[in-house]
């Protein structure tokens, strides 16, 4: 096992390129992450962070930090594929600029108003979804040697196991698997809920890229009984901190050892409310915590 840890924006409420909703700005994220102790970063947000690359660039030198994934969300079923096309073609280009080879993809087709409900779409929308995710995989490959490793992701189109069972079966595409999303959409409420290990171990060979994220089962359970959104739940934080949750990590831990992951696993918290400071010391706490249970060195 060798795991790369990383950081990305939503660990200090950061989800849309304005800052929102902490408005942190973006030099203050990359000087805490670097203080905090990590060595690269998820671009985040497109936008957030600088798009010139020679600026980009400049700020990531000043705060010594690297660049592990660019981040996109693409309304799957609302699109065509040269749409789908138009939305990562600069952002691959940056990563390429920037020697990285891998871009964390996931589906905001829900996030548009006026698009249906899930429980309302089509066989041709889930075509549409579906297809369009195999394109901008093949894409992303082909032209770009950079390998696209999707998030599912509550509340969107591939979220629960039968979705991305049938994702992973339509090609070569791979997993940036999210523990705390997908005990959130599949797992239970209970300490030492084995839901995101079980999956690990039976889709070892897809899983590319992991968010470390754990859920807060007291807040889940309610979010449950009183019939939540997805946001009210995260804006409720129901993602806690690593050591906190339903999730033990150190089971975890001993998972990933089995199937010998390598590659990078980012601390992902999705802090709603998160002020600088808050985010600044859960950011180390979260590490220090990974460094006592010998996840990471």
């Amino acid at each position: 096992m060798r795991i790369e840890i990383a950081t990305a924006p939503c660990s200090w409420g950061v989800f849309y390129a304005d800052g929102r909703t902490s408005n942190t700005p973006y030099p203050v994220f990359l000087s805490q992450a670097s203080e905090a102790g990590y060595k690269k970063i998820e671009l985040g947000p497109d936008g957030y962070l600088p798009q010139d690359i020679i600026k980009l660039k400049g700020e990531l030198d000043k705060y010594r930090l690297g660049v592990c994934a660019g981040t996109a969300t693409i309304p799957f079923g609302a699109m065509n594929r040269d749409q789908c096309i138009g939305m990562i073609e600069q952002l691959a280009t940056r990563l390429n600029n920037l020697d990285c080879s891998e871009m964390v993809v996931m589906d905001g087709t829900l996030y548009g108003k006026d698009f249906p409900r899930k429980k309302e779409w089509t066989p041709e929308i889930w075509k549409t979804v579906y297809d369009n995710i195999l394109q901008v995989n093949d894409y992303l490959k082909k032209e770009h040697c950079i390998k696209m490793v999707f998030h599912p992701h509550a509340g969107t189109a591939i979220e629960f196991t039968d979705e991305i069972n049938h994702m992973l079966q339509m090609g070569d595409i791979y997993l940036c698997f999210d523990t705390g999303h997908h005990v959130f959409s599949n797992g239970g409420t209970d300490k030492g809920d084995q839901t995101a290990l079980n999956f690990i171990q039976e889709n070892k060979d897809r899983i590319a890229y992991l968010h470390f994220k754990n859920v807060d089962g007291e807040i889940r359970r309610k979010s449950i009984e009183e019939g939540w959104s997805v946001m009210q739940a995260f804006m409720s934080q129901v993602m806690c901190d690593l050591e906190d949750g339903v999730i033990d990590f150190e089971q975890l831990r001993d998972v990933l050892s089995e199937i010998d992951f390598r590659g990078v696993a980012v601390i992902e918290q999705d802090m709603f409310k998160a002020t600088t400071d808050i985010a600044f010391r859960t950011a180390k706490k979260n590490l220090e915590y990974l460094r006592r249970i010998n996840m990471i060195e």
